[in-house]
């Protein structure tokens, strides 16, 4: 029931309309929450794997036009994201790639500038000291990327991984462009299933909604310490 008076708690308290969404709705809502899930895990790993290697390179590694390179990567940010919509979805129709998770998960992991930014900018506040002793013991650049580098940027590590998980998840242009199967739909274009030009079914969009933010501010309560270190960029311990 619509009320226009503000209520802090629904009276009556009912669970019917997630009962809805799990039983009877359009489409069981526990699969948009699964696609979404399964999305988004997999372009976190992937993204802080990609970029944290991407990032040593610029950050510990000396190589004949490294700054220029780090220049054009940063240029890149100056393209707009909706002017490649067009490239983009042409090639995937040419590779049969369409309605598929592909172009949800595969270029978000390896096209992250910001990503590699962030975490170059973060290893360069990490003192050149313990690679040199580390080298000195043997150890190789992989094993300083692992063993040193990694532990120290936690708080890096887990700023990228949350403003990747609030983009992936939140994402409602990429699913809508690339996917027509209702079954590979991902939260919050299955939300617009209760939204129609005659009528918007109230419950249940306001149920999916806040089973959707859920995940959002449990990774912000478990995340917030070392969110907040990442941003300040306070470095090492």
């Amino acid at each position: 029931m619509i009320s226009l008076t503000p209520r802090l708690l629904p009276n009556p308290f009912t669970f019917e309309n997630y009962e809805y969404l799990v039983n009877n709705g359009v489409l069981p809502f526990i699969r948009f929450l699964g696609n979404s899930a399964y999305i988004t895990v997999l372009v976190i790993i992937g993204r802080l794997m990609v970029c944290a290697l991407g990032a040593y390179g610029f950050a510990r590694l000396q190589f004949r036009g490294r700054d220029a390179a780090f220049g054009l990567l940063l240029a890149s940010l100056m393209i707009p994201d909706m002017l490649m919509v067009l490239p983009l979805y042409s090639a995937y129709v040419k590779a049969g790639l369409i309605d598929t998770h592909f172009p949800l998960i595969v270029p978000p992991i390896v096209a992250n500038t910001f990503g590699t930014f962030l975490l170059r900018q973060f290893f360069m506040t990490i003192p050149k000291e313990y690679d040199e002793a580390a080298l000195v013991d043997g150890a190789s650049h992989f094993r300083i990327f692992v063993s040193i580098i990694l532990p120290l940027s936690k708080p890096a590590l887990a700023t990228l991984a949350v403003l990747t998980f609030v983009n992936v998840w939140n994402d409602f242009f990429g699913p809508l462009v690339y996917l027509s199967d209702v079954n590979k739909f991902t939260v919050p274009v299955g939300l617009a299933f209760f939204q129609t030009q005659d009528s918007t079914q109230y419950g249940p969009l306001m149920a999916g909604a806040t089973l959707a933010i859920i995940p959002t501010v449990l990774v912000f309560v478990f995340a917030q310490k070392y969110f907040t270190r990442g941003i300040s960029m306070t470095g090492i311990k």
